[in-house]
C-alpha cells in the first residue's frame, strides 16, 4: 500500500477518532464517584465498562479488520493487542508488522518505527491476539498502521487509538491499589464470588490488599466467566488456574469476577452490578490481569485475553530478579 492511499485512510480514521473520544470517554465519566469503596481516589469511572464497544478500523479492500483488545493508552510503554479478521474467518498469520502514526492538529502524520506483533494463540479454537509493546510519547491521536501478509497478498489496516493522560486503570510501574477483595471466609457460598463453572477455591483465599501487604508477587484477574461480551475476551481464570498449579506458593492468584452479584445473574445480565473493587482500580473494559512485584508496583498489565505464555514470562521474571 503506498504512503498517499496510507495518509488518506489515516486522515479518515481521525475524524471518526474524534467522534469516538467524545462517545466512550465524555459521557461515561462520572464525576461525583471517583473514589472507591475504601475511599481511594480512582482515574475515572464507566458506567459500564462491560458493555463499551471495541474499537475497530474499516476493513481493507481483502475484507480484513482490526479489533483492538488495548482501548485504555497512556503516554509511556504499553502493552498492545489486536485481533484480526477477514471474510474467511479469524487471521492467524505468524506475525503482522505494526506502525504507530502521530496525527498533529494540522494533520501531518508523524511516522514511528515499524514493530513486529507475533501471534499469541488462545487455548482453543484459531483465535489469538497480535501482541506487542508500543511506546507512546505524546497524547492525542494516533493510527496504528497494520500490515500483514496473507495468501502471499500483503495489505493494511488502520485502526484509530487515543493516548491520553492519565489512563483508567493504573499504569506498568504505578502502586497496585490495596483492595479489600472479598474471599471465601467473607462469603457462605463460591458461587456469590464467581460467575463461572469453574470453581478453584484456591483463587479465592486472600485479599488484593493482603497479597500486597505479604511482599510475594500477586496475580490478580478481574473477568466474568460466564459472561464474555466481546471478541476479545476469553478464558482468562483458566489461564490463571493454570499459572497457580506451576507456580504454586512462589506468588499469590487471585481472581475478581467483574460482577458483584454472580448469584443472581445467571444467564441474565439485567440486574448485573459491577464490583466495587473494579470501580475502584478504575477498569474501563471488562476483562484484565496484573501482575504486581513483591513492592506492591503493577509490573504489567494487560487488557483483553493474554495467554498462558504471555502471563508466565512476566511473572518468572520478577520471581528470578527477587
Amino acid at each position: 500500500m503506498n504512503n498517499t492511499l496510507s495518509s488518506s485512510i489515516s486522515l479518515c480514521l481521525l475524524s471518526a477518532l474524534l467522534s469516538l473520544n467524545c462517545s466512550l470517554h465524555q459521557p461515561t465519566q462520572d464525576p461525583e464517584n471517583r473514589r472507591g469503596p475504601n475511599g481511594i481516589h480512582t482515574r475515572g469511572v464507566i458506567s459500564r465498562p462491560d458493555l463499551k464497544p471495541l474499537v475497530e478500523s474499516e476493513a481493507n479492500s481483502r475484507g480484513v479488520k482490526a479489533i483492538l483488545a488495548t482501548s485504555d493508552i497512556g503516554i509511556g510503554e504499553n502493552r498492545i493487542s489486536l485481533l484480526l479478521t477477514s471474510p474467511r474467518g479469524f487471521v492467524n498469520v505468524p506475525v503482522v508488522t505494526v506502525t504507530p502514526v502521530f496525527i498533529s492538529e494540522t494533520l501531518d502524520r508523524q511516522v514511528g518505527r515499524p514493530i513486529i506483533a507475533p501471534f499469541r494463540p488462545w487455548p482453543y479454537g484459531e483465535r489469538g491476539l497480535y501482541v506487542t509493546t508500543i511506546h507512546f510519547d505524546k497524547s492525542g491521536t494516533w493510527v496504528l498502521d497494520v500490515t500483514l501478509t496473507e495468501s502471499r497478498e500483503t495489505s493494511m489496516v488502520s485502526v484509530p487509538v487515543d493516548v491520553h493522560t492519565p489512563t483508567h486503570a493504573p499504569m506498568n510501574g504505578d502502586m497496585a491499589i490495596e483492595s479489600n477483595s472479598r474471599t471465601l471466609a467473607d462469603v457462605r457460598d463460591i458461587k456469590e464470588l464467581t460467575t463461572g463453572s469453574l470453581r478453584d477455591p484456591e483463587l479465592y483465599q486472600i485479599s488484593i490488599e493482603d497479597a500486597i501487604l505479604s511482599s510475594t508477587p500477586t496475580v490478580v484477574v478481574f473477568a466474568s466467566p460466564a459472561f464474555c461480551l466481546n471478541a476479545v475476551c476469553g478464558p482468562q481464570v483458566e489461564v490463571l488456574q493454570k499459572l497457580k498449579d506451576t507456580y504454586e506458593k512462589a506468588a499469590s492468584f487471585i481472581h475478581v469476577d467483574f460482577y458483584d452479584n454472580p448469584k443472581e445473574i445467571q444467564g441474565d445480565l439485567t440486574s448485573a452490578v459491577i464490583s466495587p473493587i473494579v470501580r475502584e482500580w478504575g477498569l474501563p473494559s471488562s476483562e484484565w490481569t496484573f501482575i504486581i512485584d513483591q513492592q506492591g508496583r503493577v509490573f504489567k498489565r494487560f487488557e483483553g485475553f493474554a495467554n498462558y505464555g504471555e502471563l508466565a514470562e512476566d511473572l518468572t521474571n520478577i520471581l528470578s530478579a527477587n
